[in-house]
């Protein structure tokens, strides 16, 4: 179980890591946190502060983001959202902690005294839990409605934020990495067993080690004698030989 929880967060950041938005969004507090110089680093001259709070804001949004989300991950169902949140906002501070203090050594040579730490110690749980807990409160979540009985069993397994439009499962060693409109998570069970739990979808198994629901297909292409369904979110999934009548039947193919 915590082997998957680990892969769905490293998942998760490498999706963040390639998100333009939350680069600029580190950049901006980066450049306002050091033109002001909070916390007596105004003392310090402008070309090294600048990059001071740019590895700052950089190194603990990175730590407390993939500690945030795996233990908010581990916590699953257990909490609602926001308290989960809280408690996952708040121990992902704690290694916020160790990444300011580790800065600090490394540019300046700095330790801090017990009381400062202390004092860092509370304002980094306070703003990590903060961050969190606005993050969970402002993210979309699917509210209970008459539909939620065509909801796939699948995706009950899959973490809150990734629960979406079910459109791809495929194949990854013992797991199955299942790919919604909001994201990916790989399961421990066979691809069998979660075709079976993909209904009410319209879907079709096109490969043996490839599933897709019908509406996320949106055209096919052949590479090298090789045939091709390109799905929604750019992805070309294999088509083997043994399904390609079933995929001509479901009007799939050119």
């Amino acid at each position: 179980m915590n082997h998957t929880i680990l892969q769905s967060t490293l998942r998760e950041m490498r999706t963040l890591a390639g998100d333009a938005r939350s680069w600029i969004t580190l950049t901006i507090i980066a450049l306002l946190v050091g033109m002001i110089g909070p916390f007596g680093s105004f003392d310090l001259p402008l070309h090294i502060r600048l990059p001071y709070w740019a590895a700052v804001v950089i190194v603990t949004a990175i730590i407390g983001t993939a500690t945030a989300s795996f233990f908010e991950l581990l916590l699953g169902t257990r909490l609602p959202p926001v308290p989960r949140a809280l408690v996952a906002g708040s121990i992902a501070g704690l290694p916020g902690v160790a990444c300011v203090i580790g800065v600090n050594q490394l540019a300046f040579g700095w330790s801090f005294p017990t009381r400062e730490a202390a004092s860092l110690t509370l304002y980094c749980i306070a703003i990590s839990a903060a961050v969190t807990v606005l993050s969970a409160v402002f993210t979309p979540r699917e509210a209970p409605t008459a539909l939620a009985d065509a909801t796939p069993a699948l995706l009950s397994r899959m973490p809150l934020h990734q629960r979406g439009r079910l459109l791809h499962l495929a194949v990854a060693d013992h797991y199955v990495e299942v790919s919604t409109d909001r994201g990916t998570a790989l399961l421990l069970l066979r691809l069998s067993d979660a075709m079976r739990e993909t209904a009410p979808i319209a879907g079709l198994q096109v490969h043996r080690s490839h599933w897709v629901a019908l509406d996320a297909v949106r055209g096919c292409v052949r590479e090298n004698g090789k045939l091709l369904l390109e799905l929604e979110t750019g992805k070309r999934v294999p088509v083997s030989r043994s399904y390609t009548d079933a995929v001509k039947a479901a009007g799939l193919t050119l």
